[in-house]
């Protein structure tokens, strides 16, 4: 799927009809600020400061043989996530690829080849920047970690005030309620 100079300038539309843009053949590529992904803000390190970071995207919109509206998309950037081992950042390298669907509802959805995933479209219109976001939403591990070996847990110490005093092994916390049971 290749796409012009021309094309990479055009603004994303904010919302746009995927059946009557696979009808005219349209393609659509460029970058995306991630910054303009609010539910990808949520798992990115420092989502205030992602205006530098951008995901390059590419959608095209045909008809099957069958005559399904399909979106077939290609996503890359790299995103900075929170490592869950050593809570250092984590670059993840995102390149997908997806071919989408465009169904009505969940019975039509359940017709479709394995090679296809369902676009819900209830709408006649669909947010494009939002099918970019969910493709690198679903990139995200559930838990983001470096790989195994490259980074190690923080060392955590206790403040003195939280730390337990350890009492010698044969100080026993219920000799007390043994000497009060022989006293009674």
């Amino acid at each position: 799927m290749g796409y012009s100079e021309t094309l990479m300038r055009q603004p994303l539309p904010q919302s746009l009809d995927p059946r009557r843009q696979a009808e005219l053949g349209r393609e659509l590529a460029g970058v995306l600020s991630l910054a303009r992904m609010p539910r990808l803000a949520a798992v990115v390190v420092d989502a205030a400061n992602t205006g530098d970071d951008y995901a390059a995207f590419e959608l095209s919109f045909r008809r099957d043989a069958s005559g399904r509206a399909l979106v077939q998309g290609r996503v890359t950037g790299t995103l900075q996530l929170r490592c869950q081992r050593c809570n250092g950042v984590l670059e993840l390298p995102v390149s997908s690829s997806s071919t989408l669907a465009v169904v009505r509802g969940l019975d039509e959805a359940a017709e479709l080849p394995d090679a296809y995933e369902p676009l819900l479209s209830v709408e006649a219109e669909i947010d494009p920047a939002a099918l970019v976001e969910d493709e690198l939403l679903l990139a995200v591990p559930a838990v983001p970690r470096h790989p195994a070996g490259a980074c190690e847990p923080p060392v955590q110490t206790a403040p003195a005030a939280d730390r337990v005093d350890a009492r010698p092994p044969h100080d026993n916390p219920f000799a007390v309620l043994e000497v009060l049971k022989r006293h009674h």
